[in-house]
């Protein structure tokens, strides 16, 4: 026997009602105006990890003059076999996929500039 489509519709938001009626919901505290309370305060999530896309360019006089001048370094972000046919000279190699886990390799006080090709 077939249930026609209206009525399985029909039970099937009666039981979803029922099931929403035996809900248990946490007590709400009343409110009191006249009383004082303390807050406490919990830090923010940490922000996340900052996109690919919000990373600086910068063009390639500026990041040669940077590395002349010892404030950067360039890291090769392709696989080593890739890094070791051709790679730009004092260049260091992290692949991609490997760089969050390696991150603690690369100096804290100069700007990495990173290429794959």
């Amino acid at each position: 026997m077939r249930i026609p489509a209206a009525a399985a519709a029909a039970a099937a938001l009666f039981t979803a009602g029922l099931a929403w009626g035996q809900m248990k919901t946490a007590p709400q505290p009343a409110i009191n105006s006249n009383a004082t309370s303390t807050a406490t305060l919990t830090p923010a999530p940490a922000p996340a990890e900052p996109s690919l896309e919000s990373a600086r360019r910068i063009k390639q006089d500026e990041a040669i003059r940077m590395v002349e001048q010892h404030k950067a370094i360039f890291v090769d972000v392709r696989p080593k076999d890739s890094y070791d046919v051709e790679h730009i000279k004092g260049a260091i190699n992290i692949p991609l996929s490997e760089l969050a886990a390696r991150e603690k390799e690369l100096p804290k006080n100069k700007f990495i500039i990173t290429y794959c090709a």
